[in-house]
């Protein structure tokens, strides 16, 4: 690999809320995807679907879809900020990714 090339992928989700009980939702019932991708200054790792992680505009966004790209093609896209370490729950997720279908 070339000096500073890295790893790019691209996250679709969407920006969640967080009610008073601390858990992470989204109010919409129609859900559309916006992708946002890693960039040199992202900080954490992807570990899961389901994962939240941070925009630079600072909104909370579930990632619900993954895929890599070539580094050539990384601009295209708004780099998200960084991966956190707090995942929606599974019912909510189950429950995203049927509004997606």
């Amino acid at each position: 690999m070339k000096k500073n090339v890295y790893k790019v992928q691209l996250f679709y989700g969407f920006p969640v809320e967080q009610d008073n009980n601390g858990k992470y939702f989204c109010s919409n019932d129609q859900v559309k995807l916006s992708v946002w991708r890693t960039g040199k200054h992202s900080t954490r790792h992807f570990q899961q679907i389901g994962q939240l992680f941070l925009t630079e505009n600072n909104f909370f966004v579930v990632i619900l879809k993954v895929e890599d790209i070539n580094f050539n093609k990384r601009h295209a896209y708004t780099p998200l900020a960084r991966f956190l370490n707090k995942k929606i729950d599974d019912s909510e997720l189950n429950r995203l990714r049927k509004l997606l279908v």
